[in-house]
């Protein structure tokens, strides 16, 4: 998207390292978790303005699996924050977004002096391509596998992380079981027929 460099950008990460915006925020939200809606109520509370624009049908879709979109809806729209849906945002000019319909294409402008960008997230996987380049080094230090797992594979929600950390404990050096399921499913004779 055209992105004018006179706006200023954040990203989640600039807020929780304490680099905030202020004033007229704009937060495009194409991650469709919790962190745009946590991120809109943080700087509510701090003072700023704040439009949530995001391609989904809902505030937070995500959210709809854990029964608390709702509330995060309820909880914005009340604290003032304006919730632009079905939208994606064609460009980011000096003093506005533009904010294009997913249906339609129709263009809507919102005013802003801040930026910020919730969206795709990078892997961080620099100690395992170090560890995989020495691979040679692994069995006289007594390593036998190396593994990438979490978000050194790919960033996404603590819950996805959790679970593969458990997995690849579960399965320490073991033998691969590529993609197939690490658990066994109890089908009853009625889900079969």
């Amino acid at each position: 998207m055209p992105l004018d460099a006179g706006m200023p950008l954040y990203t989640p990460d600039d807020i929780m390292r304490g680099t905030k915006p202020g004033g007229k925020v704009v937060i495009y939200d194409d991650d469709h978790y919790y962190m745009g809606g946590v991120l809109a109520e943080l700087l509510v509370q701090e003072g700023c303005d704040v439009t949530i624009i995001t391609p989904s049908a809902y505030l937070s879709d995500w959210t709809v699996n854990t029964l608390e979109q709702h509330a995060i809806h309820k909880k914005l729209a009340g604290m003032g924050v304006e919730i632009i849906l079905n939208h994606g945002v064609a460009e980011i000019a000096q003093d506005h977004v533009k904010a294009n319909c997913v249906y339609t294409d129709a263009i809507r402008n919102c005013a802003c002096e801040a930026v910020v960008m919730v969206a795709s997230k990078l892997e961080n996987n620099g100690v395992y391509l170090d560890l995989k380049s020495r691979e040679d080094e692994w069995a006289d230090a007594g390593i036998k596998s190396v593994k990438l797992i979490g978000d050194a594979n790919a960033p996404g929600p603590i819950a996805w992380a959790t679970y593969a950390g458990h997995r690849y404990a579960r399965e320490l050096d073991g033998d691969d079981i590529g993609d197939a399921l690490p658990f066994r499913r109890e089908i009853t004779e009625l889900a079969r027929d």
